[in-house]
């Protein structure tokens, strides 16, 4: 069984990448807690399932330390598994919080050290991941768009590339175009000493 761990950075794009591989056939799974790692890995070959994706990160502080084990011995009962590291510009992280105004998993109200600021939280958010860091494909997510991460997510684990749908519909002007029609074309002949055609094609971005 194929098993593809996705953790990095909060705000890196984890949720993108995972949805990436949820759309490629993969069984996937967030925020699982280390400790399930193994169990559920042999649950779900008992499944019979061939593709599994799961998500861990630094909301699971305190079992971290266990992940390069876990995945050593994960490795050793047979199970194929590839670490993928989404990482990012700190300035390019503070700017998505910003932009989200979301709070930063670390940054809660901890009764020895107090509140720690959003810098704090990312620096030590590094600190926790660095050795998961080591052993993964890191990619780098500070000039990605979200397809771009998904085109390249799915390309490190051989997906298929998506089929091109072609849907043809034919509809009335009197009652408006269709709103999932994009781009839209039309033609029509009129009768005369030369047919003639006259088409027009409106297109959205």
């Amino acid at each position: 069984m194929e098993i593809v761990l996705i953790t990095g950075m909060s705000g890196s794009g984890k949720s993108v990448a995972l949805h990436a591989l949820e759309d490629a056939g993969f069984y996937c799974v967030d925020n699982l807690p280390p400790e399930l790692l193994i169990p559920f890995a042999e649950l779900e070959r008992d499944q019979k399932e061939e593709r599994v994706a799961i998500a861990i990160d630094v909301r699971s502080a305190d079992s971290l330390p266990l992940m390069p084990g876990q995945l050593e011995v994960l490795r050793k009962l047979g199970f194929k598994v590839t670490s993928i590291y989404l990482d990012a510009a700190s300035d390019t992280l503070l700017r998505r919080y910003s932009e989200t105004r979301r709070r930063h998993p670390l940054s809660g109200r901890n009764a020895a050290e107090g509140e720690r600021a959003l810098t704090e939280s990312i620096e030590y958010e590094r600190e926790l991941l660095s050795r998961l860091r080591e052993n993964a494909h890191v990619i780098d997510t500070s000039l990605l768009r979200a397809a771009q991460l998904q085109s390249y997510v799915k390309s490190l684990v051989s997906s298929p590339a998506a089929k091109l749908t072609l849907v043809f519909e034919s509809f009335a002007f009197k009652r408006g175009i269709p709103l999932d029609a994009a781009p839209c074309c039309c033609s029509r002949w009129w009768a005369g000493p030369k047919r003639c055609c006259h088409c027009w094609c409106r297109r959205w971005p």
